[in-house]
């Protein structure tokens, strides 16, 4: 579809690309990586044409559409949501406004031949839309924009109102909707919600077209794609693999490539001691000058430059009271749009808490005043003893001051360090040598970040507050930052989207759902298990027969009483039982909630058992996948590597799947065995 022939793209004196391939197939899925500033969007704007190439061609099949999601924000005026992404479709916007103008002509003309003529048209322009799906595309618009996170409400919005957040989610709806035959995405997940990530997730999961991504999300990546191209050393390289194992392949490539390089040096060394003792000799003239035009005709090997990343862990701060915050009885208001009325929330000494929710829940509104930077109308927000803050504000950048430079920046909150720790500091945070000179005003997003950091570790603290601290960062970066924060030992409240970063540093979950917050221990995956179980729940519920009585037992649970014709029952209110009738009512309703205590038990130990053997045969299956991965043969043929690959990228899931499965069970058989012993206690 798409072939990239010895493509060579410079910037004055720095290369960016230098006799780069790359081929996109049709259904093709590519994650394409690299460090910030390796070339990526450059490489998008090469294939569009808006960025011409200094050598080599690019060919596109012809008919070839292409859709194209930048990273920076978008703007649209003068429509409203839905209209906006309706009038992408240029040929059925087209088709509208010309059956438009025959209906009104049609409607005004009396001459009959006239209007049979109009009429005919007017029949096979409405085919032509029909068969274009025309009377289907609000709808799927209105899908589309659904999943993204737009109400119904916010369809007849204008787009002027909207902040650059909503505005991406638009420009994002716009591609879908056209359903273009390659999509190239730059960042998409940079302005989702966790709902908007999941949806667009599997949106993409089942799209009819190639796609080439650009994303820091490795969970997103690994659920989408089926190799890496990675930009490095003016190359791109491709990987047949999703991100967790592509690693492993890089490095068993980068030996092979060592091992090559070394051979290749001892044999220029051998030959250029060979032309050095015998080029003064006559005899030897022939044999040198071979030499040296074999060493001209060399394809030296060039080993690609070691990647600086940032290194760095957060100080181990003063030991805080049990009780890290308290939140009661909190209300807080924008005008008249109610946020949180009364509600309640403690966090404790290690607690390592993210806040999920959609968009506009309140998250950022309730970390800020977690944070004390924001005020609130009633309540109380109260730190506990020997707490200290740090803020990392999502829009955090635009308090650095545009005018100063890394290093001023950082000195401006300094108090008794020296310039040679600052300088040190920011070393960790690759801005070493003249970077530290550099404007605030030219850095790039993940430069900011890694300012922002900087500057939180110059302030210990043993409480964190965290809005989207991984935006902006390359993967490398966000690993860094995951394992810091893991290390921590102190408290953590943050909200992200990335589902990798909870899922390793969480032990509890906050849901904000209509200025509620819900608890739930555990991380990511049990959260979402529990509001699967939850739902599941609610179904049953919803289908279970209603009871007579208030309070009485489902049919088949408790033996049927038999009435007597003719008999008249007394009413339960009026029925008063000897006391020998209760105490035998109560041992068999115990007996009954024992027997099906025990069946409920029974049934999931047997689960378990089962999850935990075949959770064996998978991980054994998986071990057996990887030794075939440690094979540096393996990777000499791409097909066999491919397969391989797949086969990895099955054995992993299934393995993470009954991981989970087996986690869950063996939580719910805790559970229960908790409740039974409390309600045991309670009577």
């Amino acid at each position: 579809m798409i072939t990239l022939n010895h493509v060579q793209k410079q910037f004055g004196s720095r290369v960016l690309f230098k006799d780069c391939s790359l081929q996109i197939g049709a259904r093709d899925r590519i994650g394409l990586i690299g460090p910030n500033g390796s070339g990526k969007t450059t490489l998008f704007r090469m294939i569009l044409g808006e960025e011409s190439i200094d050598g080599g061609e690019i060919l596109i099949a012809k008919g070839v559409k292409i859709g194209y999601l930048p990273q920076e924000v978008i703007s649209f005026r003068g429509n409203t949501v839905l209209d906006e992404v309706l009038k992408s479709l240029t040929n059925i916007i087209s088709l509208q406004d010309k059956m438009k103008i025959l209906e009104e002509e049609l409607s005004s003309i009396q001459d009959p031949k006239k209007q049979e003529r109009l009429a005919n048209e007017y029949g096979k322009l409405q085919e032509r839309y029909t068969l274009l799906g025309g009377y289907g595309l609000e709808a799927e618009a209105k899908r589309i924009l659904q999943g993204l996170g737009f109400k119904d409400t916010d369809f007849y919005r204008a787009t002027d109102e909207l902040s650059g957040g909503w505005l991406m989610r638009i420009a994002l709806s716009k591609i879908l909707f056209q359903s273009p035959d390659l999509l190239l995405l730059d960042e998409p997940t940079n302005h989702l919600d966790l709902e908007s990530l999941i949806w667009l997730e599997e949106f993409l999961v089942n799209y009819p077209g190639a796609i080439v991504i650009v994303s820091h999300d490795r969970v997103f990546l690994n659920h989408l794609i089926d190799r890496i191209a990675e930009i490095e050393g003016e190359k791109i390289d491709l990987y047949y693999s999703d991100y967790d194992h592509y690693p492993e392949e890089k490095e068993n490539r980068r030996e092979i490539l060592e091992a090559t390089y070394k051979t290749q040096q001892k044999k220029i060394e051998q030959t250029e001691r060979f032309i050095e003792r015998f080029r003064a000799k006559n005899t030897k003239s022939s044999q040198v000058q071979s030499r040296i035009k074999m060493l001209e005709k060399i394809d030296r090997i060039e080993l690609p430059k070691e990647r600086r990343e940032i290194r760095f862990e957060f100080p181990i701060p003063k030991r805080s009271g049990h009780r890290v915050l308290e939140v009661e009885n909190l209300h807080k208001n924008y005008g008249e749009t109610v946020v949180y009325q009364g509600i309640d929330l403690t966090l404790f000494r290690g607690d390592k808490v993210a806040l999920v929710g959609p968009n506009g829940a309140g998250k950022s509104t309730l970390l800020k005043i977690l944070a004390g930077v924001l005020d609130y109308e009633k309540g109380e927000a109260v730190p506990g003893k020997d707490v200290t803050r740090a803020y990392f504000a999502q829009h955090q950048f635009d308090l650095l001051r545009p005018e100063h430079t890394v290093y001023e920046e950082l000195l401006s909150i300094a108090t008794d360090e020296s310039q040679t720790q600052l300088r040190t500091l920011l070393g960790t945070f690759l801005f070493s040598g003249d970077e530290i000179e550099k404007k605030v005003s030219v850095l790039s997003g993940g430069e900011k970040s890694r300012l922002v950091l900087a500057k939180m570790l110059l302030k210990p603290a043993n409480l964190l507050l965290l809005d989207e601290p991984t935006s902006h960062l390359d993967i490398p970066s966000r690993n860094v930052l995951e394992m810091a924060l893991k290390q921590f030992q102190g408290t953590i409240c943050l909200i992200t989207h990335d589902r990798h970063l909870i899922n390793e540093i969480a032990n509890k979950v906050i849901e904000i759902d209509k200025g509620i917050p819900h608890l739930y221990p555990g991380n990511y995956d049990y959260y979402l298990y529990k509001k699967q179980q939850i739902r599941m729940e609610e179904v049953q519920k919803d289908v279970r027969p209603v009871p007579s009585e208030p309070g009485s037992a489902p049919e088949g649970l408790l033996p049927r009483r038999e009435t007597h014709p003719g008999r008249r029952q007394a009413s339960p209110s009026s029925q008063k039982k000897k006391p020998s009738v209760r105490i035998k009512d109560e041992r068999r309703k115990r007996a009954l909630e024992m027997d099906q205590f025990r069946r409920q038990l029974s049934g999931l130990e047997k689960r378990f058992e089962e999850a935990e053997k075949s959770l064996q045969e998978a991980t054994q299956k998986l071990d057996h996948l990887n030794q075939k991965f440690s094979d540096p043969n393996l990777y000499l043929n791409q097909k066999e590597t491919y397969e391989t690959v797949q086969a990895h990228k099955l054995a992993k899931e299934q393995v993470r799947q009954l991981t989970q499965l087996w986690e869950f069970l063996a939580l719910e058989m805790e559970e229960m065995k908790m409740m039974h012993i409390m309600s045991n206690a309670n009577e």
